[in-house]
C-alpha cells in the first residue's frame, strides 16, 4: 500500500499532536468525552442565551500534559466564530511567566483597528443622539445601527468634534468605572479616534512609557505591572461585551503565570475584578492548565469559577473511534485496520494519554502501510518501547541522585548486596540491619515481570528490613504493574520529566514515616528534615526562578553579544519586505507579522535556554590576579570540561541555523506565491511539503543533548546546583515542546493570514 497526500504527509494522523489553533486547517477529529460535551454544552446555552444579562461565564479546564486542553480550547474558539451571529471569540496560549506577558499577547491580538472600532462604538451613540431629535432623526438610526459613518456625519453637518469626543470621554469613564476609578483610560482611548494621537496611545496600550502629549493630559503610569495589566484587560473585555456582542476568550496554559509562586494579594484582587467584568458583561472566559492552577486560586478568585471540568484519560473505545474518523477525514489514503486488542494494549500502555495516544497512531500507521499489515498489539509493543524521545535509566539515576544530594541523604550507589541479582541502585541505610533501596529500571512489561521479581526479593531479603521504591524511565505496563502490587508497598514511579520531583517525595515521604519507629539514623532524620524544608521553602524557590529568568532576559537585551540575534531576527520581519521591493507589482505580500513572531519567539527561547557568553566575558573581562577570579576561572573551565558541552554548544548551533533557514524559506515562499496558495493547488502543496520538512527535522534533532550547556549556563549564573537542576528540566522541556510545534504552527498561521477576511 502507498499513499502521499493527506495533511501529514500521506498520513491521517500528527506526528507530534499538536493542536491547531487556527481555523484556516481544518481540525483533528474531536472526540465526544463527557468533558468535551460539557464544555460544548455551556458554550452552546451561552451562545443561545436571549440576552446576555447574566449569561456571563467562567469555565476552568484542568488536564495534565497532553490530554486535549488546547484542542478543546480551540474547538471553542471555532464554535463560536461559527456561530449566527459570528461571536468575538480569541485564542490565547500563556507564554510567560506573569499577567504582563498576557496582557501585552492579548492587546496585539486585539490590534489597533479592532481596539478602535469599539472605541467608535461609543462616539457614534454619542453623535446618534445629538441627532435623535428634529428633521435628523433618521439619521441618527442608521449612525446608531453602524449603517453610516459617524465621522461622515460630524463633518457634513458641522457637528462641534471637541464636545462630542468629551461626551466620549465622560461616557467611557463612567462605563469603566465598574473596573477602575482611574479616568485615564477614558482619556486615552478617546484620544485614539484624534489624528496625531494613535500612534502615542497605541504605544501606551503596549505598556510603553506615557509621550509628552500624554502626560499633559494626565496620563503618567505605565500599564507595566500585574494589576495594571489585569485591569487593562477587563477594559476591553468590557468594551467587547457591549450592545449585545459575545465575547469568547480562551486562556491556555494558565498555569504557567499562576503556580510555583505566591500570588500577591493585590494581583488576587485584580484577577477577581477581572473574573467578575467576564461574568457582569456577558462574556465567555475559559482558563485552560494543569490541576495545579486551581489549587493556586485563592478562595475570593474560585469563587467566580463557574464550572471546572477536568480532562480526562481516553478509553479504548475513544480511541477506536478517533481512528476511525481519522481515517474517514483522508479518504484518498490507504485505510489501515487497527485490531481492538491493539487499541486496548495502546491505551493501557500510555494510560490513555490522547498525545501520546496520537503519536503512536501516526508511528503505527505508517508502519502498517510500509509493511502492509494491520497493526497489531506486537507492533504496538515494539512501537511504544522504540519511542525516540524516551528518556534512559542514565537520565532517571541522575534526577533520583540529584534528589538525595539535596537532602544531604548518605546513600551507595550501584550496591550489591552478595548476589548478582541483589544490585540496588540506591541504597540508604537506616538502621543496623534496615534501610530502603531504589530500584531504576527502563520498562516494565507482563514479560519482564518475573526478573524484576527476582531482583526484588535479593534485595529484601539481603537485610532484616528493607522496603523497596521502584522507579520506571519509561512504559510501566498496567498489567505489570498490576503483578507488581504484591511485592511492593508503594506503587511503582513512573519518570516524567516535568513532575519528577513532586512524584517521587510522597513516596519517599512513606517510606521515612515507616521506619520512624526504629530512629537513631542520621540518614532518616535527614530525609524528615529534607521533606519538611521542602515543603516550606517550595514557593519562594520558585520566586528565585522566576526573579532570575526575569533578569537574565532584560541583562540579555542589553548585552553586545545580542546584536547578532537581533539581526536575525530583524531579517526575519523585514526579509519580505526586502524581496518585495524588488518587484513592485507584489508590494503588497509582506510577510505576516504573526508569522514572523513564531520564530522570534523560538529565537528568543533558544537564547534563555542556554546563552554561556556572559559567562566566558565574565572570565576575560577581569583583570584582577585574585585567588577568587582565579577559582572561579578553574569552576568554569571544569564545568566546560563536563561531558556533552562541547556537543550541546554545536547542537545548539544547529537548532538556530534550522529555525533562521526555516524562516527564510517560509518567507520567500510567501513573497513568491503565497497569494496563489489561498485555495488548494500547487503552491499550498509546495508550503506543506516545506512544513513537512522542517517536522521531519524536529522529529530527528537529538533534543535531549543541549541539556549539558543549559545546565552549564544555569549553574554559573545562579552559583546553585539545586536551582540549575529545576531550571535545566523547565528549560529543555519548554524549547522541546516549541521546537517541535513550530511547523504546524508556522502553517496554520500562514494559512490563516492567507485566508479571506
Amino acid at each position: 500500500m502507498t499513499g502521499n497526500s493527506g495533511r501529514y504527509a500521506g498520513n491521517p494522523f500528527s506526528p507530534l499532536a499538536v493542536a491547531i489553533t487556527t481555523d484556516a486547517v481544518s481540525e483533528d477529529p474531536t472526540i465526544p468525552t463527557a468533558a468535551v460535551s460539557t464544555a460544548q454544552d455551556l458554550l452552546g446555552e451561552y451562545l443561545a442565551a436571549p440576552t446576555l444579562a447574566g449569561a456571563g461565564n467562567v469555565l476552568a479546564v484542568s488536564g495534565e500534559h497532553g490530554t486535549g486542553k488546547t484542542h478543546l480550547g480551540m474547538r471553542l474558539v471555532r464554535v463560536a466564530r461559527a456561530a449566527d451571529p459570528p461571536a468575538n471569540a480569541m485564542y490565547l496560549d500563556v507564554a510567560s511567566d506573569h499577567f504582563t506577558g498576557l496582557y501585552s499577547r492579548f492587546i496585539k491580538r486585539l490590534g489597533r483597528e479592532g481596539v478602535r472600532a469599539r472605541v467608535n462604538d461609543f462616539y457614534a451613540d454619542v453623535v446618534a443622539d445629538s441627532l435623535a431629535s428634529g428633521p435628523t432623526v433618521d439619521i441618527a438610526a442608521l449612525v446608531r445601527e453602524r449603517k453610516i459613518d459617524p465621522n461622515k456625519v460630524v463633518g457634513g453637518y458641522q457637528m462641534m468634534e471637541s464636545a462630542l469626543l468629551r461626551q466620549v470621554t465622560e461616557r467611557l469613564v463612567e462605563e469603566l468605572r465598574s473596573i477602575t476609578d482611574n479616568q485615564i483610560y477614558g482619556t486615552a482611548l478617546t484620544l485614539l479616534l484624534r489624528p496625531g494621537y494613535d500612534d502615542a496611545v497605541w504605544d501606551w496600550l503596549n505598556g510603553s512609557a506615557p509621550h509628552a502629549a500624554l502626560v499633559e493630559r494626565g496620563i503618567t503610569n505605565r500599564i507595566d505591572d500585574e494589576v495594571s495589566a489585569l485591569d487593562a484587560m477587563g477594559v476591553f473585555a468590557l468594551l467587547h461585551g457591549r450592545k449585545g456582542r459575545r465575547f469568547v476568550l480562551v486562556v491556555d496554559e494558565i498555569d504557567k503565570i499562576l503556580t510555583g509562586r505566591t500570588i500577591e494579594a493585590s494581583v488576587s484582587k485584580a484577577l477577581q475584578r477581572l473574573l467578575q467584568v467576564f461574568q457582569q458583561t456577558g462574556a465567555f472566559l475559559v482558563l485552560s492548565g494543569l490541576p495545579e492552577f486551581r489549587r493556586a486560586l485563592d478562595d475570593d478568585v474560585t469563587e467566580r469559577v463557574g464550572v471546572t471540568i477536568q480532562m480526562p484519560r481516553l478509553t479504548p473505545e475513544d480511541v477506536a473511534a478517533f481512528i476511525d474518523q481519522a481515517q474517514r477525514n483522508e479518504a484518498d489514503l490507504p485505510t489501515v485496520e487497527f485490531q481492538f486488542p491493539a487499541v486496548e494494549r495502546m491505551v493501557r500502555l500510555v494510560n490513555g494519554n490522547p498525545r501520546q495516544i496520537i503519536k503512536l497512531c501516526h508511528a503505527l500507521y505508517r508502519t502498517a502501510v510500509e509493511q502492509d499489515r494491520a497493526v497489531d498489539t506486537v507492533m504496538v509493543e515494539e512501537e511504544v518501547e522504540g519511542q525516540s524521545d524516551n528518556a534512559t535509566a542514565d537520565e532517571v539515576g541522575a534526577a533520583v541522585r540529584d534528589l538525595l544530594d539535596r537532602a544531604n541523604v548518605p546513600y551507595a550507589h550501584g550496591h550489591y548486596f552478595g548476589t548478582r541479582d541483589s544490585r540496588a541502585d540506591f541504597w540508604i541505610e537506616t538502621g543496623p540491619d534496615s534501610g530502603f533501596a531504589i530500584l531504576v529500571v527502563d520498562s516494565v512489561f507482563t514479560g519482564t515481570v518475573d526478573e524484576l521479581v527476582t531482583r526484588l526479593t535479593a534485595v529484601r531479603e539481603a537485610r532484616a528490613t528493607v522496603e523497596v521504591v521502584l522507579v520506571v524511565a519509561n512504559i510501566l505496563d498496567p498489567d505489570a504493574a498490576a503483578e507488581l502490587s504484591t511485592h511492593l508497598v508503594d506503587p511503582p514511579v513512573r519518570y516524567d520529566r516535568r513532575s519528577f520531583t513532586r512524584t517521587l517525595q510522597p513516596t519517599l515521604r512513606s517510606l521515612a514515616t515507616r521506619f520512624a519507629g526504629l530512629g537513631g539514623t542520621d540518614s532518616l532524620a535527614a530525609i524528615r528534615e529534607w521533606m519538611v524544608r521542602i515543603d516550606m521553602d517550595n514557593a519562594t524557590t520558585h520566586q528565585m526562578v522566576e526573579r532570575l529568568g526575569r533578569e537574565m532576559d532584560r541583562r540579555d537585551e542589553d548585552t553586545a553579544a545580542q546584536l547578532t540575534t537581533l539581526r536575525e531576527r530583524v531579517n526575519i520581519v523585514n526579509l519580505a519586505s526586502s524581496v518585495t521591493d524588488r518587484d513592485a507589482e507584489h508590494t503588497e505580500r509582506r510577510f505576516p507579522a504573526p508569522a514572523a513572531e513564531l520564530f522570534q519567539e523560538a529565537l528568543e527561547t533558544l537564547d534563555r535556554l542556554a546563552h554561556p557568553d556572559a559567562l566566558f566575558d565574565d572570565v576575560f573581562g577581569r583583570t584582577e590576579d585574585s585567588s577568587d577570579h582565579y577559582r572561579r576561572v578553574t569552576q568554569l573551565l571544569n564545568r566546560v570540561a563536563t561531558p556533552g558541552v562541547y556537543e550541546a554548544a554545536g547542537t545548539m548551533s544547529l537548532l538556530r541555523r534550522w529555525i533562521v533557514s526555516f524562516s527564510t524559506a517560509t518567507a520567500s515562499w510567501y513573497v513568491a506565491e503565497g497569494w496563489e496558495a489561498r485555495e488548494p493547488g500547487p503552491a499550498r502543496s509546495r508550503f506543506d511539503a516545506l512544513c513537512r520538512t522542517y517536522e521531519r527535522v524536529a522529529e530527528t534533532m537529538p533534543l535531549g543533548r543541549i541539556a549539558p550547556l543549559v545546565r552549564l549556563v544555569a549553574e554559573g549564573e545562579t552559583d546553585s546546583r539545586r536551582l540549575a537542576d529545576r531550571a535545566v528540566q523547565e528549560r529543555v522541556t519548554e524549547f522541546t515542546d516549541q521546537f517541535r510545534a513550530l511547523g504546524a504552527r508556522v502553517r496554520g498561521t500562514v494559512l490563516a493570514e492567507l485566508s479571506p477576511p
